[in-house]
């Protein structure tokens, strides 16, 4: 009796282990933990394939830690093997973000079909993505042909201190230069003209909707008071990331409102004796269902700027140089590259034959520091003393401002290299499998580049500590 016992005893501990994993695992997700959850439910779901809800997990584990592409085939899995109600959802997200319009509407219609059987409300959201659905597949009826003449990706919360703009075109500042008793929304970019005697920006209001503001500055040299430039602007949504041109009339902003194909959207809007006009949504490329912001022209330079986070790079935005046209020229509708010059797959699709950019990126590159809205290049650096070094010019031996230099330099030609492979993921798991070879070469470059990332920034750290 003593041995059964045991035996029961050591059988409801084994089932009690083997419990805990998908336990834990579940009370993270619940939690909102999905990174940390992320890990148990793929060993969990190596021991069972096909297992509908670990699929649907570990899918949603992905999506919501920014790995569209390997979230698909989890969700697809669970959605044909049963659990297709959330995973229709979720699923219907990822095509809008790959423009696959058609098949966004048929995951849409599951979920509200399987919602109705089972007796539960259509959420909001829902009905929001099918509005902006329907106006996305209007925009790729006139899609703008601009030639981009570059990108970079940079660092989602100074990404403004990379655009290089002349002095006459006023500077973007972090909201850290308003003055102390003047509130910002989250992530707002302040503006100031060239004459520097006025400060646009967002600010929250009760609702904690955000929406642009104006401030100038007084005869005393203080700042009146922040006054709303429009409630037109908002549209049921968010306004922030103003930009206005020299001569005070045209505004240039982000919007996640009811005209948005989702996130933010880039509008204009211009300035007459009434107040501001209805803004009009610039459309696509510069427009995706991720989010697009801050979009500037430099009249001097001739090149326009915009920043966006389409590219899913955790912790990054890319932002795009561009030439403005005077007028708009849009692609043909029914050309088959369409989607690709909406998605922005690759921006030497953008250039005319034999197109040469040298001269104007030649000109952008003499801007002064002094010229140039905040070009500075900020970091978090820990070195071995315990010191903290956020710019160039914390450095105080010049050998280790240089090696930090080719550090940051090396950043960015590995962010370059990973913004290409997410494309080619994104081909690969829209069918063409001959970039498979293209993608795993990638990837190790990246990965070498990674462990030569260590070996620079530690050069930069003993330098600055010999």
């Amino acid at each position: 009796m003593k041995k059964i016992y045991t035996i029961l005893i050591f059988s409801l501990i084994a089932i009690s282990v083997k419990a805990t994993p998908i336990d834990s695992a579940k009370t993270l997700y619940d939690n909102g933990k999905f990174a940390e959850a992320l890990p148990i439910f793929k060993e969990l779901l190596a021991q069972t394939p096909n297992d509908a809800s670990l699929n649907y997990w570990v899918g949603t584990c992905l999506y919501e830690t920014g790995n569209q592409i390997e979230s698909k085939s989890h969700l697809l899995s669970a959605h044909d093997n049963g659990e297709n109600i959330e995973s229709s959802r979720y699923l219907a997200y990822i095509a809008t973000k790959e423009y696959q319009f058609d098949d966004a509407d048929k995951f849409i219609s599951s979920y509200k079909t399987s919602l109705t059987k089972a007796g539960k409300e259509i959420p909001t959201d829902i009905e929001k993505l099918s509005a902006q659905i329907m106006s996305a597949r209007n925009m790729l009826d006139r899609v703008e042909n601009i030639q981009i003449i570059d990108s970079i990706n940079v660092d989602s919360k100074t990404f403004f201190e990379y655009y290089r703009l002349s002095s006459d075109m006023g500077t973007l500042n972090p909201s850290s230069k308003l003055p102390d008793e003047f509130s910002a929304a989250n992530q707002s970019v302040v503006f100031i003209p060239e004459s520097k005697t006025r400060m646009v920006w967002a600010m929250n209001d009760s609702t904690n909707k955000s929406f642009l503001v104006s401030s100038s500055m007084l005869s005393d040299g203080s700042w009146e008071s922040p006054q709303k430039l429009s409630e037109i602007l908002n549209d049921g949504g968010n306004a922030n990331y103003p930009y206005i041109t020299p001569d005070g009339v045209t505004l240039y902003f982000a919007n996640d409102g009811n005209n948005s194909i989702g996130g933010y959207d880039i509008f204009i809007s211009r300035f007459d004796e009434d107040g501001y006009l209805q803004p009009l949504n610039l459309g696509m490329p510069y427009n995706s269902p991720c989010n697009d912001y801050m979009l500037v022209i430099d009249e001097i330079t001739g090149i326009g700027w915009w920043a966006t986070d389409r590219n899913n790079i955790e912790g990054k935005v890319t932002i795009y140089m561009f030439i403005p046209a005077e007028t708009r020229v849009n692609h043909q509708a029914d050309s088959p590259n369409i989607i690709n010059f909406a998605k922005i797959n690759a921006i030497k699709d953008t250039w005319p034959e034999n197109a040469d950019y040298s001269k104007i990126l030649g000109q952008l590159n003499e801007l002064n520091v002094s010229e140039s809205s905040n070009i500075t290049y900020h970091f978090t650096l820990n070195l071995s003393n315990g010191k903290i070094y956020n710019s160039l010019s914390d450095f105080k031996n010049p050998e280790a401002a240089n090696a930090m230099q080719e550090y940051l330099d090396a950043v960015n030609a590995t962010d370059q290299k990973e913004q290409s492979l997410n494309a080619l993921r994104l081909k690969y798991a829209g069918g063409d499998k001959s970039v498979a070879n293209q993608i795993l070469n990638l990837e190790k470059q990246i990965l070498n580049e990674k462990k030569e990332l260590i070996r620079l920034q530690n050069i930069a750290i003993s330098l600055e500590c010999k």
